[in-house]
């Protein structure tokens, strides 16, 4: 892992934290300011998705399952 110099993020400050291995490469940018929230993630590889997180500490709508959970199978 290595990592780069401070840059903005959707008006935020953050590091980029850079892992690349077999041509392929994950950055995420780490606030530099308030707490160190994980607040984007860039990647090329085909199983990791790009994700861009806020709202940070705010109330979620999470609500228990009304049916029983099943777990899925083992692969």
């Amino acid at each position: 892992m290595t990592k780069g110099k401070v840059t903005t993020v959707d008006g935020q400050q953050a590091v980029p934290v850079v892992l690349a291995e077999k041509g392929e490469s994950v950055t995420w940018y780490v606030a530099t300011t308030g707490k160190p929230y994980f607040i984007k993630q860039d990647s090329t590889r085909d199983d990791m998705q790009d994700l861009t997180d806020s709202d940070f500490g705010g109330a979620v709508s999470a609500k228990v399952p009304s049916r029983a959970v099943v777990e899925a199978p083992a692969a």
